[in-house]
């Protein structure tokens, strides 16, 4: 599982309080308040690194509040999703979207290229299944999957291929 952290500093930090500080995701805000010395709520720290797949989504002005958020629907994500989240939002507006549409993204994990996609499609169709295999052995599966590519939204990582919504 990857680290989601970030690493905050205070603008002008309290006595004896450090300037800036890595936090791991999510925050509690009162550790927050210890080690930086500035309150979560105020505006008074910035965002000034990040290592969160979703990094894009989290600018220096973003609130703790707001990180939290970002972490609690990542986690809500499945763990395919959260494996390839940096991959996925390419695709998608942020994270909030892709959150949104977790149910539609279809992820074929055993999958290498679209002739294995169509492969795993087709074993999944009755209709195609109640073909009698003298039949079956000519069937262009490379073509089929050529198909499914240029009229579907996929998307190849390096677990397997995403149909997207």
């Amino acid at each position: 599982m990857q680290e989601l952290r970030v690493c905050i500093e205070a603008e002008q930090p309290e006595e004896g309080g450090n300037r800036s500080v890595w936090f791991e995701l999510p925050i509690d805000e009162e550790e927050f308040f210890e080690k930086l010395g500035v309150d979560a709520e105020s505006s008074d720290y910035r965002i000034v690194e990040k290592d969160l797949p979703f990094a894009d989504d989290v600018g220096e002005d973003t609130t703790v509040d707001r990180l939290n958020d970002l972490y609690y629907t990542f986690q809500s994500l499945s763990s395919d999703l959260q494996e390839d989240c940096a991959e996925l939002l390419c695709h998608f507006y942020d994270l909030d979207e892709l959150h949104s549409h977790r149910n539609d993204i279809i992820h074929y994990s055993m999958c290498n290229n679209m002739t294995d996609v169509a492969r795993e499609l087709l074993n999944d169709d009755p209709a195609f299944t109640s073909l009698d295999e003298r039949f079956l052995r000519y069937f262009d599966f490379e073509a089929y999957g050529d198909y499914l590519e240029e009229n579907g939204n996929f998307i190849e990582t390096d677990h397997g291929i995403y149909e997207l919504p």
